[in-house]
């Protein structure tokens, strides 16, 4: 006997760099010579530092266990710190900070706290596949809205203001961009926030590549976003991939 999978299974596709990834090994084998410019792996080891670290705390007893729900402090307070220091923004570690394992766990949390089946979000085209699967796999509808290479790949505001947002609940934006490598302004990241808190949306920001920036200094969209009370509001919500970690 088989067991039907879910209905929302239905809607959502084998990841595409995965069915790439396959291909790619595929050709290898005949012995075809492929350079991958799909899925950016670290080609650096660790420091040396690094690795003696880690080979000193995996001996101590006491680091076999569960992790807090949070992660320990120690590092949500480190990662505030990198925040302060790179953006000189402020977060509290105890509630605006969440470590994670990587992107598409933050995008697919984020996505189960926020949409419910029905809702609406605005997704780049193009931009990252998992935006249009965390929605899907949710049972929210992706809206796709167009990067052109004319409008430096960021979203047009005057095709925005005439959708209709009566359901859209949440819009992912991601700067630099993938896979067109754009970048946003400061005065970028203010438009969006503003229309984002006109139409009542939560604004999303996967920023993983802000310091690989060409010479610019790296950004986030939180100085744009005012008072800190807004901030704690989660009208806003920021992902960090090189730090596994999300603010909000």
């Amino acid at each position: 006997m088989i067991i039907a999978t879910a209905n929302r299974l239905s809607q959502v596709s084998e990841y595409y760099l995965s069915r790439k990834l396959a291909e790619i090994r595929k050709l290898s084998e005949q012995g075809r010579e492929i350079m991958n410019l799909g899925i950016g792996n670290p080609d650096l080891p660790p420091s040396s530092e690094t690795i003696q670290k880690l080979c000193v705390e995996v001996g101590e007893k006491n680091n076999h266990g569960y992790q807090p729900y949070r992660g320990i402090l120690e590092l949500r307070e480190a990662m505030s710190d990198w925040y302060a220091n790179t953006y000189r923004v402020s977060l509290n570690p105890m509630t605006e900070v969440l470590p994670l394992m990587g992107s598409k766990e933050g995008i697919f949390h984020i996505s189960m706290a926020f949409l419910n089946p029905g809702d609406k979000v605005l997704v780049p085209d193009p931009g990252y596949p998992t935006y249009e699967a965390a929605a899907q796999l949710v049972g929210a509808v992706p809206v796709y809205y167009d990067l052109k290479e004319e409008n430096n790949w960021l979203p047009n505001p005057a095709a925005l203001e005439k959708m209709d947002f009566s359901k859209i609940k949440m819009m992912w934006i991601n700067y630099p961009h993938m896979p067109t490598g754009a970048s946003a302004t400061l005065s970028d990241f203010k438009g969006l926030l503003r229309f984002c808190q006109q139409n009542d949306i939560l604004l999303c920001h996967d920023n993983p590549y802000s310091l690989i920036t060409n010479g610019e200094s790296a950004k986030s969209i939180f100085p744009g976003t005012g008072s800190k009370r807004k901030l704690s509001g989660i009208k806003f919500f920021e992902q960090i991939t090189q730090h596994g970690g999300l603010a909000c």
